[in-house]
Protein backbone atom coordinates (compact mmCIF):
# COMPACT_ATOMS: atom_id res chain seq x y z
CA UNK A 1 0.00 0.00 0.00
CA UNK A 2 2.19 2.77 1.00
CA UNK A 3 4.76 1.12 -1.45
CA UNK A 4 3.03 1.84 -4.31
CA UNK A 5 2.58 5.63 -2.75
CA UNK A 6 6.46 5.60 -3.04
CA UNK A 7 7.17 4.11 -5.97
CA UNK A 8 3.98 4.89 -8.37
CA UNK A 9 2.05 8.09 -6.68
CA UNK A 10 0.27 9.05 -10.03
CA UNK A 11 -1.46 5.45 -10.08
CA UNK A 12 -1.99 5.19 -5.91
CA UNK A 13 -4.10 8.19 -5.76
CA UNK A 14 -5.64 7.60 -8.73
CA UNK A 15 -6.49 4.43 -6.85
CA UNK A 16 -7.90 6.30 -3.74
CA UNK A 17 -9.40 9.22 -5.61
CA UNK A 18 -12.68 6.51 -6.30
CA UNK A 19 -12.95 5.55 -2.50
CA UNK A 20 -10.51 8.33 -0.54
CA UNK A 21 -11.61 7.20 3.29
CA UNK A 22 -10.26 9.11 6.32
CA UNK A 23 -8.74 6.06 8.77
CA UNK A 24 -5.67 5.62 6.75
CA UNK A 25 -4.32 9.23 6.00
CA UNK A 26 -5.52 9.75 9.79
CA UNK A 27 -3.25 7.51 11.04
CA UNK A 28 0.13 8.63 8.86
CA UNK A 29 -0.80 12.04 10.37
CA UNK A 30 -1.13 10.78 14.07
CA UNK A 31 2.39 8.54 13.61
CA UNK A 32 3.26 11.66 12.27
CA UNK A 33 2.51 13.75 15.62
CA UNK A 34 2.98 10.83 18.33
CA UNK A 35 6.66 10.70 16.49
CA UNK A 36 7.02 14.63 16.87
CA UNK A 37 5.63 15.07 20.19
CA UNK A 38 8.17 11.96 21.87
CA UNK A 39 10.99 13.82 20.08
CA UNK A 40 10.38 16.46 21.76
CA UNK A 41 10.23 15.20 24.99
CA UNK A 42 14.34 15.95 25.86
CA UNK A 43 13.60 19.89 25.07
CA UNK A 44 10.58 20.32 27.37
CA UNK A 45 12.38 17.92 30.06
CA UNK A 46 15.37 19.84 29.93
CA UNK A 47 13.74 23.46 30.05
CA UNK A 48 11.34 22.55 32.89
CA UNK A 49 14.54 21.38 34.84
CA UNK A 50 14.93 24.68 36.60
CA UNK A 51 11.04 24.02 37.91
CA UNK A 52 11.07 23.13 41.99
CA UNK A 53 10.59 19.61 42.71
CA UNK A 54 7.57 21.23 44.59
CA UNK A 55 5.82 22.19 41.50
CA UNK A 56 5.61 18.48 40.10
CA UNK A 57 2.03 18.90 39.09
CA UNK A 58 2.93 22.25 37.40
CA UNK A 59 5.55 20.14 35.23
CA UNK A 60 2.93 17.40 34.65
CA UNK A 61 0.15 19.62 33.26
CA UNK A 62 2.75 21.34 30.82
CA UNK A 63 3.79 17.95 29.51
CA UNK A 64 0.79 17.39 28.53
CA UNK A 65 -0.51 20.55 27.38
CA UNK A 66 2.37 20.31 25.32
CA UNK A 67 1.95 17.03 24.12
CA UNK A 68 -1.81 17.98 23.16
CA UNK A 69 -0.93 20.77 21.40
CA UNK A 70 1.72 19.05 19.47
CA UNK A 71 -0.51 16.55 18.38
CA UNK A 72 -3.67 19.07 17.45
CA UNK A 73 -0.87 21.83 15.88
CA UNK A 74 -0.26 18.36 13.39
CA UNK A 75 -3.31 17.73 12.53
CA UNK A 76 -4.38 21.53 11.71
CA UNK A 77 -1.42 21.20 9.17
CA UNK A 78 -3.07 18.94 7.47
CA UNK A 79 -6.20 20.63 7.47
CA UNK A 80 -4.83 24.03 6.84
CA UNK A 81 -2.60 22.71 3.35
CA UNK A 82 -5.52 20.50 2.10
CA UNK A 83 -7.79 23.83 3.14
CA UNK A 84 -4.78 25.53 0.73
CA UNK A 85 -4.81 23.34 -1.98
CA UNK A 86 -8.28 22.88 -2.24
CA UNK A 87 -9.18 26.91 -2.17
CA UNK A 88 -6.70 27.47 -5.31
CA UNK A 89 -7.26 24.56 -7.07
CA UNK A 90 -11.13 26.13 -7.01
CA UNK A 91 -10.31 29.55 -7.98
CA UNK A 92 -7.70 29.24 -10.15
CA UNK A 93 -8.35 26.37 -11.88
CA UNK A 94 -11.96 25.47 -11.46
CA UNK A 95 -11.33 22.35 -9.53
CA UNK A 96 -14.58 20.13 -9.44
CA UNK A 97 -13.21 17.74 -6.56
CA UNK A 98 -14.77 18.29 -3.33
CA UNK A 99 -12.66 19.12 0.36
CA UNK A 100 -12.92 16.12 1.83
CA UNK A 101 -11.73 14.11 -1.01
CA UNK A 102 -9.13 16.44 -0.86
CA UNK A 103 -8.30 16.27 2.64
CA UNK A 104 -7.96 12.59 2.54
CA UNK A 105 -5.71 12.46 -0.21
CA UNK A 106 -3.31 15.18 1.06
CA UNK A 107 -3.08 13.26 4.42
CA UNK A 108 -0.81 10.52 2.66
CA UNK A 109 1.08 13.12 1.57
CA UNK A 110 2.69 13.67 4.75
CA UNK A 111 4.35 10.33 4.84
CA UNK A 112 7.91 12.38 4.05
CA UNK A 113 6.72 14.18 7.25
CA UNK A 114 7.52 11.37 9.17
CA UNK A 115 10.92 10.51 7.96
CA UNK A 116 10.65 13.96 9.14
CA UNK A 117 9.97 13.77 12.43
CA UNK A 118 11.73 10.52 13.07
CA UNK A 119 15.23 12.22 12.07
CA UNK A 120 14.23 15.10 14.70
CA UNK A 121 13.79 12.81 17.51
CA UNK A 122 17.32 11.17 17.10
CA UNK A 123 18.94 14.73 16.66
CA UNK A 124 17.12 15.91 19.86
CA UNK A 125 17.29 12.65 22.01
CA UNK A 126 21.52 12.73 20.84
CA UNK A 127 22.37 16.40 21.62
CA UNK A 128 19.77 16.91 24.83
CA UNK A 129 19.49 13.23 25.69
CA UNK A 130 21.72 13.20 28.92
CA UNK A 131 22.65 16.83 29.24
CA UNK A 132 22.86 18.32 32.74
CA UNK A 133 20.72 21.84 32.64
CA UNK A 134 21.63 24.69 34.49
CA UNK A 135 19.44 25.10 37.56
CA UNK A 136 18.76 28.92 37.00
CA UNK A 137 15.96 29.46 34.68
CA UNK A 138 17.23 32.75 33.09
CA UNK A 139 20.50 30.35 31.87
CA UNK A 140 18.28 27.88 30.16
CA UNK A 141 17.46 29.82 27.09
CA UNK A 142 21.05 30.44 26.67
CA UNK A 143 21.94 27.09 27.29
CA UNK A 144 19.01 26.04 25.00
CA UNK A 145 20.23 27.88 21.76
CA UNK A 146 23.79 26.83 22.44
CA UNK A 147 22.90 23.13 21.99
CA UNK A 148 20.49 23.75 19.12
CA UNK A 149 23.86 25.34 17.44
CA UNK A 150 24.83 21.79 16.98
CA UNK A 151 25.82 21.08 13.35
CA UNK A 152 23.46 17.78 13.91
CA UNK A 153 20.02 20.60 14.02
CA UNK A 154 21.80 21.92 10.43
CA UNK A 155 21.58 18.59 8.69
CA UNK A 156 18.20 18.32 10.15
CA UNK A 157 16.91 21.68 8.92
CA UNK A 158 18.23 20.30 5.74
CA UNK A 159 16.42 16.98 5.45
CA UNK A 160 13.46 18.74 6.14
CA UNK A 161 13.53 21.04 3.23
CA UNK A 162 14.03 17.47 1.57
CA UNK A 163 11.30 15.90 2.67
CA UNK A 164 8.55 18.92 2.35
CA UNK A 165 9.77 18.57 -1.55
CA UNK A 166 8.90 15.12 -0.76
CA UNK A 167 5.53 15.87 0.40
CA UNK A 168 4.55 18.74 -2.14
CA UNK A 169 6.04 15.95 -4.81
CA UNK A 170 3.10 13.53 -3.38
CA UNK A 171 0.92 16.45 -2.91
CA UNK A 172 0.72 17.27 -6.77
CA UNK A 173 -0.53 14.03 -7.80
CA UNK A 174 -3.24 13.66 -4.86
CA UNK A 175 -4.26 16.92 -5.30
CA UNK A 176 -4.06 16.30 -9.62
CA UNK A 177 -6.67 13.39 -8.92
CA UNK A 178 -9.03 14.75 -6.00
CA UNK A 179 -9.78 17.65 -8.31
CA UNK A 180 -9.37 16.51 -11.47
CA UNK A 181 -6.92 18.74 -12.45
CA UNK A 182 -3.39 18.46 -15.05
CA UNK A 183 0.02 17.92 -14.06
CA UNK A 184 0.72 21.28 -14.20
CA UNK A 185 -2.31 23.14 -12.45
CA UNK A 186 -2.18 20.54 -9.52
CA UNK A 187 1.58 21.39 -9.38
CA UNK A 188 0.85 24.99 -9.45
CA UNK A 189 -1.55 24.69 -6.64
CA UNK A 190 0.54 22.97 -4.51
CA UNK A 191 3.40 25.00 -4.84
CA UNK A 192 1.65 28.36 -3.63
CA UNK A 193 1.63 26.87 -0.06
CA UNK A 194 4.94 24.75 -0.22
CA UNK A 195 6.68 27.61 -1.32
CA UNK A 196 5.89 29.41 1.53
CA UNK A 197 6.82 26.32 4.39
CA UNK A 198 9.89 26.63 2.27
CA UNK A 199 11.00 30.34 3.11
CA UNK A 200 10.04 29.83 6.90
CA UNK A 201 12.49 26.93 6.59
CA UNK A 202 15.17 28.43 5.22
CA UNK A 203 14.62 31.50 7.43
CA UNK A 204 14.82 28.86 10.85
CA UNK A 205 17.82 27.29 9.16
CA UNK A 206 19.71 30.51 9.13
CA UNK A 207 18.86 32.03 12.18
CA UNK A 208 20.31 28.99 13.96
CA UNK A 209 23.62 29.67 12.36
Amino acid sequence: MVLGLLTNPDEFFERRAANPGYLRPALVVLAVAVVSVVGGIPVIRGTLSAVPESAGAFVTIIQVVSAAAGVVATFLRWVVYAAVFYGVAKVAFDGDGGFGETLALVGWGFVPALFEAVVSAVVNFSVFGGVEFPQDPQQIAAFTRRLQSDPAFLVAGLLGIVFLLWSAFLWTFAVRHAQRLDLRAAAITVAVPTVFGLLLRVWGIVGGL
